[in-house]
């Protein structure tokens, strides 16, 4: 935590030489180590996939956060230190495995932690059985389940997006998580439950995925999560425990999501390195790859974290009710989940429309 705010408040000329590149993920692989001071893991499955880095492969000298005007600095500081502070938190709760009195849990505690997250900021939350190819190779998971929840970033700041203020909303966003996770997690314990905060920046497993597993949205062509309270503009988070008798959702309501996002493409068209894919590649585990990583990540490290995919979603800008009401009410629309293709006869000027 140290070095990260040594290098946020560093001069932007000594940034240039400080080879901060990888600071993050060095910050983020010494919280993932602390999991494996427990027993009883639950390890990932052989099709799982290694997480993303967050080291790009431009010089430091071009990075974004080495370029950060003292006034830019200032701003970010009431939230940067907090962020850190708040993981150093959630990887304390991985000094010994907690002993739960029960692993089952009434409809009443659940509505309190359900209230408790939503009071606190969260705007969706949702369970589910964490799938072995879910948890990131290398990783693991201190529980077989999951309360996944999110929090709302602000549209105004994200429509500038890149920029410094869109950067900083995405930073309050995982800020906000962390305290949410932490303090979620502490009641569950109180009321005699294991539970375990997900690191809100990185994390063991694929937060995505796993709320889409938890139907809270779907996931979209650009790779993101789209859900009906946020559309594109939310982050995840993600606290383990081992509750059995989770209300886990049987089927995903979102799924029609890909359907709209096959004809729109929006994201594709607007990312300006050419980074999501016109057509998600499915892979050899069963998985789907929607965008080329390091295209993408050099690009965000120079550009404040781009965020432009996320802001021109039109999930984004004009909301999931105002899209399902009109594309479901299309009776040519076309209905086919990634990867397949379908060719269906489809009226290209309500998709421009509602893309535009």
């Amino acid at each position: 935590m140290i070095n990260g705010l040594k290098f946020l408040l560093m001069p932007s000329g000594e940034k240039a030489v400080a080879k901060p590149n990888d600071v993050l993920d060095r910050i983020l692989e010494r919280h993932d180590k602390k999991i494996f001071q427990l027993n009883n893991l639950i390890h990932p499955s052989p099709q799982a996939e290694p997480r993303h880095t967050f080291t790009p492969r431009i010089p430091a000298s071009e990075m974004a956060m080495a370029t950060l005007s003292g006034r830019q600095r200032l701003k970010i500081l009431p939230i940067m230190p907090r962020l850190l502070l708040e993981m150093e938190k959630s990887a304390g709760f991985y000094k010994e495995r907690f002993q739960p009195a029960s692993n089952h849990i009434s409809a009443e505690a659940l509505k309190e932690i359900e209230e408790l997250a939503f009071a606190k900021g969260a705007t969706a939350v949702n369970y589910v059985k964490i799938p072995g190819d879910s948890i990131f190779e290398g990783k693991a998971a201190p529980e077989p389940y999951a309360l996944v929840f999110t929090v709302k970033m602000d549209k105004e700041k994200m429509d500038t997006a890149p920029s410094f203020d869109a950067f900083r909303e995405v930073a309050r966003g995982y800020m906000r998580m962390a305290v949410i996770a932490n303090i979620v997690t502490n009641r569950l314990r109180k009321l005699g439950y294991a539970a375990y905060p997900g690191t809100a920046l990185g994390g063991l497993s694929d937060y995505c995925r796993l709320a889409e597993l938890a139907s809270i949205g779907a996931i979209g062509y650009h790779g993101l999560l789209i859900s009906p309270e946020d559309g594109a503009l939310l982050r995840i988070n993600t606290i383990y425990t081992n509750i059995e008798n989770l209300p886990i959702p049987a089927e995903n309501p979102h799924a029609w999501v890909r359907d709209f996002c096959s004809r729109c493409k929006k994201c594709v068209r607007s990312c300006p390195v050419d980074a999501i894919y016109e057509q998600p590649q499915p892979q050899p585990n069963g998985r789907v790859k929607c965008i080329e990583a390091k295209t993408c990540l050099d690009y965000f490290a120079a550009n404040f974290g781009c965020a432009i995919c996320i802001d021109v979603c039109p999930f984004s800008q004009m909301g999931y009710d105002v899209i399902k009401e009109r594309f479901r009410g299309n009776p040519n629309a076309a209905h086919f989940t990634i990867p397949m293709k379908i060719e269906l006869e489809f009226k290209e000027e309500e998709i421009g429309r509602l893309s535009d």
